[in-house]
């Protein structure tokens, strides 16, 4: 009866730090699309920004032109603001994978921890029934 009763505790205490394991495993991977798209958006604003750098110097080497290239970089930097807001909202749900994670894995041990406390008073409390089994069946046999 002890051991069933200690068993189930920690049959079900496993269960449920196997679901927590799996939530955990989905932030994760959660988290690693959000640094993927965060890498490649962090690229495109690299590669967007070396474009608006080089139309710049075009612009200053081509004076004559000014106008039609003022059109061009507006909107590139109308472009470049959108680029960085994007990353701004990426960097954004990121940060947010990250407090999930660091949330879930404080309540999985605390859950932990208060199921192995269960778990111990339940083997005491067991054991103390076992002892009084014991002396009410070894009082006869020393009569």
């Amino acid at each position: 009866m002890a051991t069933a009763t200690g068993g189930d505790v920690m049959v079900r205490m496993l269960q449920e730090f196997r679901e927590m394991q799996e939530e955990s495993k989905e932030q994760f991977a959660r988290t690693e699309r959000a640094l993927r798209t965060v890498h490649m958006k962090c690229r495109v604003l690299f590669r967007k920004t070396q474009r608006m750098s080089d139309r710049i110097h075009v612009i200053s080497e081509q004076v004559s032109a000014l106008a039609r290239q003022v059109g061009t970089f507006e909107e590139e930097m109308a472009e470049f603001r959108d680029n960085v807001g994007e990353l701004t909202t990426h960097v954004s749900t990121l940060t947010q994978e990250v407090h999930g994670i660091k949330s879930t894995q404080i309540r999985m041990f605390g859950q932990v921890g208060r199921a192995l406390n269960h778990l111990a008073d339940a083997q005491a409390s067991d054991r103390k029934r076992i002892d009084v089994l014991e002396e009410r069946m070894d009082g006869p046999e020393e009569n």
